[in-house]
């Protein structure tokens, strides 16, 4: 039931996702994934040779299942659809556990800002391939659920969206705007207490 952050990459870090075909395989995954083993999507970012997922791990049953699952069947649809064989994602994804609060709002920003970092776009809310139009300015998005600490921004969806908005913005610290490995490489984020509980 915790809140988890993902990072999948392709293996040797290739580009492999380049092309819309590409993405829309990886949402019909995703959709699928999240109705099958009950999994709530929080928010996601595909990048061309990796993925970013905000997601709750189901109550009842480990969270490597339904990730098995979603990398299994999507390397064999990329390698059906390239005539390639062998391995398509590098290794195991990476996953953290994240604090609520100020710790999940922190990993929104962090995989939303993501094609930002990459060069692709200046403003997050315009890259197609992540949930960040959701948050910011309230576009449709089926495959995802609002996390509740964006929901506790306000109880008015234009509200909530302005605040999100001005924590998208660009900080004016480049080490704060860049790359953080705590999201890629540690067990958990958040407080003290919290990663002493559960990455001792």
């Amino acid at each position: 039931g915790s809140t988890v952050h993902v990072v999948a990459r392709c293996n040797n870090r290739e580009f492999y996702l380049t092309a819309t075909q590409d993405f829309e395989v990886l949402l019909a995954h995703l959709r699928r994934m999240c109705r099958t083993y009950e999994i709530t999507l929080y928010a996601y970012a595909l990048m061309a040779n990796h993925i970013h997922l905000l997601l709750r791990a189901p109550k009842l049953d480990t969270l490597g299942r339904p990730l098995r699952w979603f990398m299994t069947e999507t390397a064999k649809a990329f390698n059906r659809a390239r005539g390639r064989s062998g391995h398509f994602w590098e290794r195991r994804y990476h996953a953290c556990l994240v604090e609520d609060d100020v710790y999940a709002l922190a990993a929104l920003r962090y995989l939303d800002r993501n094609p930002v970092r990459a060069g692709l776009v200046t403003d997050p809310v315009t890259y197609p391939w992540s949930s960040c139009a959701a948050y910011a300015v309230g576009a449709p998005n089926q495959i995802t659920t609002a996390h509740p600490s964006y929901l506790a921004l306000s109880r008015y969806p234009a509200v909530r969206q302005r605040h999100y908005r001005s924590l998208l913005a660009p900080s004016g610290d480049p080490v704060a705007d860049g790359r953080d490995p705590r999201w890629t490489t540690d067990r958990a984020v958040g407080s003290a207490a919290f990663v002493a509980q559960y990455a001792p």
